[in-house]
């Protein structure tokens, strides 16, 4: 049982593996140099050997659970980089293997405790023992593991008593499997060993056994199926069993693969034939040979194995074994070879006898072969070779590897003229569904990305093996260069990423392989594309591949400089690698005119859009380099392109001719008709006019329109000549798509806007119409594009004098929340409007700067302020949540830019002259800290953002000694700076997206009676709130904080009259504070109902009737009825009914009245409500301080007894009989219960 609580919860390590992954992938910074954790690890891996692992376990479930995982959590991020373990890998499995290797034996057959069942610690240190040999591989493990002669038999017999039904402790059998293929190779006779053998016969009955075990094993799912092969091919492939077993086992694997076995039973045999292939002599493996070809052809028949990779992949292997089988083992005499292929022999003929070193690096021919005529190859290789070609075109990754490499391997023993013939069939592979297109260039968009990326692994294969001979370098090297661009779309999603990244290692492998000069005919085209790509490509893995490529051939022009620019981190970035290192390497002019081409004929026109915008900011970069190839031949080029029915084509080649145009202008500084045929700059600027309306509205036309606009705005920024046609359907593109759905669009078509309006000015009509558009009766939609537009405009210009006096009320009414009266249209009311209009007006002020004073008056700045501070209470939801922030956001926003703006003009004002009073600064502040302790994480951030930038704005250095100002280094002179900055640091380490690390740093705010109000709605909104992280600090602050408070002034210790008065807060001051809040927000329950939950907390803690005798608790009790009256909002009512309970610990004629109001309750409509009063009325009265009386436990009693759920005429006569039992006069029909002081409102029942 104990077992099953382990397995229970190793499933706990599926999240210590997501924790591990989560850190993100190892880099330089964390990737381990060394096994840290060594002397640890040691410690607790021998603590868990010397556990007992017969008997008793002296263990707990939750003991070895958490060695496990300690052990687990030390090696799992040594995954990558496992050699790092090798010293200590003796010491990990000694103390593991040698308690297995003397428990097994005392368990065996005569032994001291024969038959006696391993416990739980011995499932315990068989995991690890798997840990261990999964994180450094079976072959690294097992030359640590005992491998005597008097093991074998009892290890064996230890295995044929585990239960192979038992799926949890699949690695005891496993790590035995293993275990005994290592004693397979023990070098004595198994007849020595075995002792039921018989001298008259051939037959082992030990290796009977063991054959039939690890046969059963074959059909298994698990790992246990893989240790099985193992073991299988060790022991059938031993010289004193091959003759007998392996022609017995061959046969049984005929008759099952010629029936329908289970998938993974053919896994199993094909794997261990593999296996076989591999371990066994050849002389051995010949007869049987033929055998073995007749499975593959079974098995490559069977539909249901056609699309499992695993049998594919197995298939491919064994074919080529046997291929490797049926050839004399050879190394191809007819090779190319660089050098030698010994180091040794390298480095001994690297330098003569002098001294001196030379170059070896000839082609050589090794004269102890035997010539190519002399060699026999059997027909079989033709099926061979046959099936692994038809491997490399397989879709799946690891058939078309294991293909490639046997292509290697068997074209190395083959006589040249076959071998060249098995190359010559790679090669076709490229051209298979390529055609020529009508530009004469290759056609691959029908290509199979499977095919090429096999075809590319086989390529790499042979020419490190020395196959692939220098004279069909020029052949292949072509389709290599077609190979390293191949990036297709196809459907939703693009291949060729792994084309890309074979034919980097192809390159690679030609470094490796062949000598400078064998490469020097290649070197530009190769370096040109192998640059283009490690700069260019859109995934970092091919960027990188090509960039070490690169830097594995030292042939090529500047290449330290280059390798020490595009560096592995360098061009890790995408944006940084297009922007920055395309452009330096471009500086070099081997380079440049082939990383323009690509970027022209290729990036360009990539389907990323991503992409295609930083290759068209790469191009404009680059042009400026050799701006006569630009004009002559870019350009040329573009213009085209940017009329192509491809919308991706047509895309890139807008925003790239756009970008060209402008850096070629801004880099010659003369007009463009200058250094580009007059009929070219026409051509250029009618591109919008010529574009067709239907790319403008169908599907996609939001990129042609993004491109449009960035084009507009280059050749506006450029001041291009534009006759009147073109301008006219440049100003209507932008203004059709200001009426655009998509957000990004309209901000894009304001910006163009304004270079439009900048360049080539503005209409009074045109203005008019942009007031038309943000007016409440216009499509919301429209409203907001036309929004940002109006923000976009210079209103300090001369010619547009008055043209803000009416730009500010249509913004401000759109920035309104419109009463019932005031909409319109159905859609007037939108949220994305009202925010527009905000930063419409933000940016108005911007742009203006140090003009504002000439341009905006007192008036027209007090409207603007009085919609900022509208604009903070806008507290609206739709179904989208509260889009109410979105303008809130933008009000701050335009607080950052707007405060220090008018500060700085204020500062040279006298004071009744100023925009903004003190009460006005402080004001913000105020809203602004109310914001800091908001509920929404991104809206706290802001704020604090803001408060930051406000409180450490200083004077600007002209004016501190021209005025006669107290003089002080920061510009806004606000109650408590000093205090605020403590919190508000420029290089704070506050985390304000977190709740944790904000309520307590802002609570001791409240003492500052100038934020008082406003910080305090903030505190209660959040305590009260939703979401549990946020409630549990904010109130746990603002409890801690309450309850260490002074009940009045006098226990403050100063006099009322003081001015400390006025900052140090009380919890008579408190409670009243609460009130004005009341008084505020009473009937807005977005506030009132998390006060009324905060009250509750307050109460609950006991901090609140603190103060009993010094406050007036009669506000708060009718404020509290009020809430309960005509309600129908379950959480409002719940929350009052819990304050109700709060305040009975008043005692008096308190708790009478609001005794009344509960029993009122118990009969409410809602059973919901009727249930929450009579728990809460339970636990009141039954945590109640006041001595029990019999009648008030017999009331306890009734309410915990009665079913409240039931209909209300039911439990109407059951709450009645509660009125005497509590003390209390049943109250007629149109009667209220009173409370000092005053009386409620009659209620009706």
């Amino acid at each position: 049982m104990e077992d099953a609580g382990i397995d229970d919860k190793r499933l706990d390590l599926e999240e210590l593996l997501d924790s591990i992954a989560a850190e993100g992938p190892l880099d330089a910074s964390n990737t381990p140099s060394h096994f840290k954790h060594a002397q640890r690890f040691m410690t607790e891996i021998e603590a868990l050997g010397a556990l007992p692992l017969l008997g008793p376990e002296n263990t707990t479930v939750h003991d070895r659970y958490a060695m496990h995982i300690s052990l687990f959590g030390q090696l799992a991020p040594y995954q990558y980089k496992a050699y790092l373990l090798d010293p200590f890998l003796e010491g990990m499995v000694r103390p593991l293997v040698t308690p297995i290797q003397k428990m097994i034996h005392l368990v065996n057959e005569g032994g001291e405790r024969q038959g006696e069942p391993m416990n739980a610690n011995g499932n315990e240190v068989f995991r690890m023992l798997y840990i261990v040999t999964k994180t450094r591989g079976f072959k690294t493990v097992v030359k640590f593991l005992p491998h005597e002669v008097a093991d074998f038999e009892p290890t064996f017999a230890f295995f044929c008593k585990q239960n192979r039904n038992d799926h949890v402790n699949w690695e005891i059998r496993y790590m035995l499997l293993v275990w005994l293929s290592l004693m397979c190779m023990i070098p004595f006779d198994l007849k020595s060993i075995d002792s039921g053998a018989s001298k008259e016969s051939d037959r082992l009955p030990l290796v009977d056994t063991m054959v039939e075990t690890a046969k059963s094993f074959l059909d298994c799912a698990g790992k246990d199926r893989d240790g099985s092969s193992l073991f299988l091919a060790r022991l059938l492939t031993r010289k004193d069993t091959c003759k007998t077993y392996l022609p017995e086992f061959i046969q049984w694997c005929k008759e099952v693969m010629s029936t329908k076995p289970a998938i993974f039973q053919a896994i199993g045999i094909l794997s261990t034939l593999c296996w076989i292939f591999k371990l066994a002599q050849r002389e051995v493996l010949l007869p049987i040979a033929a055998d073995v070809e007749t499975i593959l052809a079974d098995t490559e028949s069977r539909e249901n194995f056609s699309s499992n990779a695993s049998v594919k992949k197995l298939i491919v292997k064994l074919s080529q074994r046997v291929g490797l089988c049926l050839l004399k083992p050879r190394v191809a005499a007819w090779r190319y070879q660089r050098g030698s292929r010994s180091l040794v022999a390298n480095l001994q003929s690297s330098t003569d006898a002098s001294g001196i070193a030379f170059n070896n690096t000839s082609m050589t021919i090794a004269a102890s072969e035997t010539d190519d005529d002399e060699i026999e190859v059997p027909d079989e290789i033709e099926g061979v070779i046959e099936r692994l070609m038809n491997g490399l075109r397989d879709r799946d990754t690891i058939v078309r590897w294991s293909s490639a490499k046997g292509i290697g391997r068997i074209s190395n023993r083959l006589p040249q003229d076959m071998a060249d013939d098995v190359v010559g069939s790679v090669f076709e592979l490229f051209s298979e569904d390529v055609f020529p297109g009508l530009d004469g260039k290759l056609d691959i968009t029908a290509a199979s990305e499977h095919t090429w990326h096999g075809a590319c692994l086989a390529i790499a294969e042979l020419s490190q093996r020395g196959l692939l001979l220098p004279h069909r370098l020029q052949e292949i090297i072509p389709w290599i260069i077609l190979a390293l661009k191949f990036d297709l779309k196809r459907g939703a999603h693009s291949v060729g990423s792994n084309v890309r990244d074979s034919s980097c290692y192809v390159c690679w492998a030609f470094a490796r392989a062949y000598s400078p000069e064998i490469l020097s005919s290649h070197v530009l085209e190769l370096s040109n594309t192998l640059v283009a790509v490690s700069v260019f490509d859109r995934d970092i893995n091919i960027r990188r591949a090509a960039s070490a490529a690169f830097q594995e051939n030292g042939i090529f022009p500047h290449g330290i400089d280059i390798v020490t620019v595009a560096d592995y981190f360098a061009i890790g970035n995408m944006s940084n690698s297009f922007l920055n290192v395309g452009p330096e390497i471009a500086s070099f002019s081997e380079y440049r005119l082939n990383l323009i081409n690509h970027l022209v004929d290729t990036t360009i026109s990539h389907w990323d859009i991503a992409v295609r915008e930083l290759a068209s900011e790469s191009l404009a970069k680059m042009v400026t380099m050799d701006y006569e190839y630009a004009t002559q031949f870019v350009i040329p080029r573009l213009l085209p392109m940017v009329q192509s029915l491809d919308p991706a084509m047509r895309h890139g080649s807008l925003l790239s001719l756009g970008r060209v145009c402008r850096a070629l202008k801004a880099h010659l500084g003369t007009p463009e008709d200058q250094w580009l045929p007059l009929s070219v700059c026409e051509e250029i600027a009618g591109v919008v006019a010529k574009t067709p309306e239907v790319l403008l509205t169908g599907f996609g036309s939001e990129h042609i329109r993004q491109a449009l606009c960035v084009f507009i705005t280059c050749l506006s920024q450029a001041r291009w000549k534009m006759d009147g046609t073109n301008l006219h359907a440049s100003r209507e593109l932008i203004y059709s798509t200001l009426k655009r759905t998509e957000e990004p669009l309209q901000r894009l078509a304001a910006d163009t806007f304004n270079a439009v309006v900048d360049a080539f000015d503005l209409s009074p009509t045109e203005f008019e119409q942009c007031l038309r558009n943000v007016d409440p009766t216009a499509e919301r939609f429209t409203r907001r594009g036309f929004a940002l537009a109006l923000g976009e405009i210079d209103y300090g210009r001369k010619s547009r004098e008055g043209w803000l006096s009416r730009a500010i009320p249509a913004l401000a009414l759109n920035a309104k929340i419109l009463t019932p009266a005031e909409m319109i249209a159905p859609d007037a009311q939108d949220a994305e409007s009202r925010r527009n209009s905000l930063n419409a007006l933000t940016n108005i002020l911007r742009n203006l700067d140090s003009r504002l004073q000439n341009v905006v008056s007192s008036p027209e700045m007090n409207s603007i302020l009085k919609v900022y501070f509208t604009a903070m209470n806008d507290y609206s939801v739709d179904h989208r949540g509260d889009v109410g922030s979105w303008v809130r956001e933008a009000s701050m926003l335009g607080f950052e830019v707007m405060t220090p703006l008018l500060a700085r003009v204020d500062w040279s004002l006298p004071e009744e002259q100023r925009y903004l009073s003190k009460a006005e600064y402080t004001q913000i502040i105020s809203i602004l800290l109310l914001e800091s302790v908001e509920k929404i994480d991104r809206m706290r951030a802001i704020a604090a953002k803001v408060l930051t930038t406000l409180l450490h704005t200083r004077v600007p250095v002209e004016s501190e000694t021209a005025m006669d100002h107290d003089q002080t280094e920061y510009l806004l002179d606000v109650p408590h700076r000093d205090k605020l900055m403590e919190v508000f640091e420029l290089e704070s380490e506050i985390n304000w997206l977190y709740p944790g690390e904000v309520y307590a740093r802002v609570v001791s705010f409240l003492h500052l009676a100038a934020y008082r109000t406003a910080l305090l709605m903030g505190f209660v909104v959040s305590a009260g709130g939703l979401t549990e992280t946020l409630v549990r600090h904010s109130s746990a602050c603002l409890i801690e904080f309450v309850g260490n408070l002074a009940i009045t002034n006098t226990d403050v210790g100063v006099d009322g009259a003081s001015s400390n008065a006025n900052t140090e807060l009380t919890l008579v001051e408190f409670g009243n504070q609460i009130m004005k809040i009341v008084e505020q927000y009473e009937g807005q329950d977005r506030v009132i109902v998390p006060l009324l939950e905060t009250l509750n907390m307050l109460l609950e803690a006991g901090v609140l009737l603190l103060m009993e005798d010094e406050y007036d608790f009669a506000p708060m009790v009718k404020f509290v009825r009020r809430q309960t009256i005509k309600c129908k909002d379950v959480r409002k009512l719940s929350a009052a009914i819990n304050v109700f309970c709060g305040l009975c610990g008043l005692g008096g004629r308190f708790k009478r009245a609001i005794l009344l109001e509960l029993l009122r309750l118990l009969v409410h409509p809602f059973p919901k409500i009727r249930k929450t009063t009579a728990d809460a009325m339970y636990l009141m009265m039954n945590s109640s301080a006041d001595e029990p009386t019999p009648e008030g436990e017999q009331a306890a009693q009734l309410i915990a007894d009665t079913d409240w759920n039931l209909a209300v005429n039911v439990v109407t006569p059951i709450r009645d009989r509660l009125y005497p039992l509590l003390g209390l006069e049943k109250p007629a029909a149109a009667a209220a219960a009173s409370v000092p002081g005053s009386r409620f409102p009659p209620v009706r029942r």
